[in-house]
């Protein structure tokens, strides 16, 4: 007797993986090199090459260093010139995360600008804004004809964006028009 054949799904780690790559990796500066296993079920690791060394700080400074989806880790190395490079340590205020946004994603072509505003009474936030566009990619999702992963811009770079850096939240938004 045979088994039937199931529907196979892309593990989490590999969606994440492809956020990484077609939103991030959509920059000239940069490239989304190809998910590691690690030993020992430690994880995985995405690579991020980087040409510039300051924009390499910055986008290591406001990306998602460590992603736990269900007992998976997903690790992020950002690297620039062969060395992995760390993420700015110390007090930063809303202003200058706003010019790391700047820096960290000059060249994507989703990024329009960053913004600060207040949030609540006595805060402020950092918006960055993305392209009214959507990232898709394929996924085995079985809810899409083509199955296909879609969503909006803006939501990708939540999943992969801190969110918040020293006390500052970190909102990504859509624009109103391309």
């Amino acid at each position: 007797m045979t088994q039937p054949i199931l529907p196979q799904l892309s593990p989490p780690q590999f969606t994440y993986y492809n956020e990484l790559k077609y939103s991030v990796g959509n920059d000239p500066a940069v490239t989304v090199t190809n998910i590691i296993e690690l030993p020992l079920n430690a994880g995985y690791l995405v690579p991020i090459l980087v040409r510039n060394r300051k924009k390499a700080q910055a986008l290591a400074t406001i990306l998602i260093g460590q992603k736990e989806i269900g007992n998976i880790n997903v690790y992020t190395a950002v690297i620039n010139d062969g060395q992995v490079v760390d993420p700015i340590e110390g007090t930063l205020t809303a202003k200058e995360i706003q010019e790391l946004f700047e820096t960290a994603l000059d060249s994507n072509r989703y990024f329009k600008f960053a913004v600060v505003e207040p949030f609540t009474p006595g805060t402020f936030s950092v918006f960055p804004v993305f392209l009214k566009s959507v990232i898709q990619f394929y996924n085995d999702d079985l809810s899409d004809l083509y199955k296909n992963f879609n969503e909006v811009a803006a939501n990708v770079f939540r999943d992969i964006l801190k969110e918040d850096i020293n006390g500052t939240s970190i909102n990504p938004s859509t624009a109103e028009k391309n």
